[in-house]
């Protein structure tokens, strides 16, 4: 049976505003400006590191990363599903996938406490053969090692899978992993890794891409 795992920030959820409003609070709290959504929304999928650096220039060695870190995100903890949603065409995809026999799953570098709730409100619970957060290992994309957890909890291999994801670090998980990916363009892709550099097998530029892509990827992954 034909597997999709997904990654899940930008790529099945936008959960860009609540991250960046946690983020603004942080800068109100201490008497900063808030930073335009634009400015932040590319750095969405970045994790904390990525929105600390880009809204204060802070790097894990400084002095003052881990108090900031740490507020931001007991912040966005009890903010993350304020706003949150599904992207547009993510639904249609999911009922096409399951309709042709596919299995589908989630690896995201999102911790447990944040993945949870989302994907609770998102509805993906009950439907998603894995849901494997990012504290399930010690090691965090691009490094492989929860796609290997997903492939294990489901009973599946890597050669009948193929990766979903909207940064080059799922592209590397994929191909360190042996697995075909897709990078898809409506999420979080920052100016400084475009997209046409990941080495994708596929870019989907919305989610009906990928249900075009089906039959395709049937021959693919199951020779």
């Amino acid at each position: 049976m034909p597997l999709m795992l997904f990654d899940l920030d930008g790529t099945l959820v936008d959960s860009a505003p609540d991250l960046v409003a946690s983020m603004n609070r942080i800068r109100r709290a201490m008497a900063l400006e808030e930073l335009p959504y634009e400015t932040l929304r590319e750095y969405a999928g970045a994790g904390a590191r990525g929105l600390l650096w880009a809204s204060f220039g802070l790097q894990p060695e400084d002095e003052s990363f881990e108090k900031i870190k740490a507020d931001f995100l007991a912040d966005y903890q009890a903010h993350c599903c304020d706003h949150v949603t599904i992207f547009q065409g993510i639904p249609s995809m999911l009922d096409a996938l399951e309709a042709r026999g596919w299995q589908w799953g989630i690896v995201t570098n999102k911790f447990a406490c944040f993945t949870d709730p989302l994907v609770e409100k998102a509805g993906f619970t009950g439907r998603a053969a894995a849901i494997i957060s990012g504290d399930a290992t010690a090691h965090l994309k691009p490094s492989p090692d929860n796609l290997f957890v997903a492939l294990e909890t489901i009973g599946a291999s890597a050669e009948t899978c193929i990766y979903v994801g909207d940064d080059i670090r799922d592209a590397k998980a994929a191909r360190a992993a042996g697995m075909d990916f897709i990078a898809v363009d409506w999420g979080y892709i920052r100016h400084d890794t475009p997209i046409q550099t990941w080495g994708a097998n596929y870019i989907a530029h919305q989610p009906s891409d990928i249900i075009n892509l089906l039959p395709e990827l049937e021959g693919r992954l199951t020779k």
